[in-house]
């Protein structure tokens, strides 16, 4: 990053360390014309986070997020703040998504379910934090916890969030702590002072999948694989021939709202498909391909109740991993010797073995995939 004649030039590309990060903050928080380079920073593929511990990501993340919600959270920012939500591990992190989204410009009942996830996956690690100190902890600033930064931000949906009232009805009836329990009756009361919306303009988000054609290089044909049985073929053996869907996970994923409810959602799936006589095979494939060798791909597979046989495998890369990640354009980078983060995401590819179809940062939806298969085999 350099200074000339009072602007700022960035080769985001080269940032490389939290430090970078930092100074980069420091210089364009609040100036809207930095916000390609935050969210540039943002993807999990990028270089800096390459050998970073998993604080330090959550530290580079977090401070990211805030920057981008100095002023008003742009439109742009919105898939990355609720996927830390949908996905919620670290509290500080947590409560930082959470409050950016009252940077918005008006409220969305979009928010209500990413929210909601939060609540599920936090409240058992609430850590009492600190958000406006970088980490989260130290003796700087207001102390609050991830749930009060969600239940804030419920309650400032107002009419936008009534549909969260049932859920948190039921939350305030099952909690021990009084204050957790009073910080729920307030988002309640807050909800409840709104009239029921009839209807709302925003039910119908559309959907999640992005539309997309990416042929598979023939540097990929020769791609060797092996399942989890221990088989061993090259990628078009399997793929080509039948629509696939394809995930990504790996089995030392220590966040339960990704690769475990990947998995989860997998088997859900892949029972759907079976009871319509769907012919679709599926596939997940591992960010991890040394560790994860086929008996642990057999075992993680069967814990989270997904199908494995001939149409259905878990796969990792004997080989050139860096192209697969490359093709997929996937969002994960690593840390010493495993995965430090990565985003979520899942893929439909055609008969010809190439991308159609891709959702990022969401939930894999059995229904919306299913939708988009039925429309390549029409």
């Amino acid at each position: 990053m350099r200074i000339d004649s009072g602007s700022v030039i960035v080769d985001v590309e080269a940032i490389r360390s939290e430090e970078e990060v930092i100074d980069l903050i420091q210089c364009g928080q609040g100036d809207a014309s930095f916000t390609p380079y935050f969210l540039a920073l943002l993807e999990e593929r990028h270089p800096v986070y390459d050998g970073a511990d998993p604080a330090t990501v959550t530290r580079i993340r977090g401070s990211l997020i805030r920057a981008l919600a100095h002023r008003a959270l742009p439109e742009t920012a919105l898939p990355f703040v609720l996927a830390e939500l949908e996905s919620a591990f670290d509290p500080w992190l947590t409560s930082v998504a959470a409050a950016a989204l009252r940077k918005r410009p008006e409220p969305s009942s979009q928010f209500v379910e990413p929210l909601l996830e939060a609540i599920l996956y936090i409240r058992h690690r609430d850590d009492l934090i600190r958000l406006d100190t970088y980490g989260g902890y130290g003796d700087n600033g207001e102390a609050t916890t991830a749930l009060r930064e969600i239940l804030r931000t419920i309650a400032w949906l107002g009419s936008c969030g009534r549909k969260a009232l049932p859920r948190l009805r039921q939350l305030a009836g099952e909690v021990n702590s009084e204050n957790l329990r009073s910080d729920l009756n307030n988002a309640i009361e807050a909800l409840e002072a709104y009239p029921s919306a009839g209807t709302e303009e925003e039910l119908d988000h559309g959907s999640t999948i992005t539309r997309l054609f990416q042929p598979l290089p023939s540097k990929l044909t020769q791609l060797r694989l092996q399942d989890q049985s221990g088989c061993t073929f090259l990628l078009p053996d399997f793929f080509r021939g039948q629509p696939t869907v394809v995930v990504f996970f790996f089995t030392r994923c220590g966040n339960p709202a990704k690769c475990p409810l990947t998995i989860s959602r997998l088997g859900r799936l892949q029972k759907r498909l079976k009871d319509m006589g769907s012919r679709v095979r599926t596939a997940a494939i591992t960010y991890d391909p040394e560790y994860d060798e086929p008996r642990r791909l057999i075992q993680y597979a069967r814990s989270w109740g997904a199908q494995v046989d001939e149409n259905h495998r878990f796969l990792r890369t004997l080989d050139n991993h860096a192209s697969l990640r490359e093709f997929f354009e996937l969002g994960v980078s690593y840390g010493g010797t495993s995965v430090n983060q990565h985003q979520l995401e899942a893929f439909v590819l055609n008969a010809e073995c190439s991308i159609v179809g891709a959702v990022r940062r969401r939930r894999l939806d059995a229904s919306e995939i299913i939708a988009e298969i039925a429309e390549l085999m029409a």
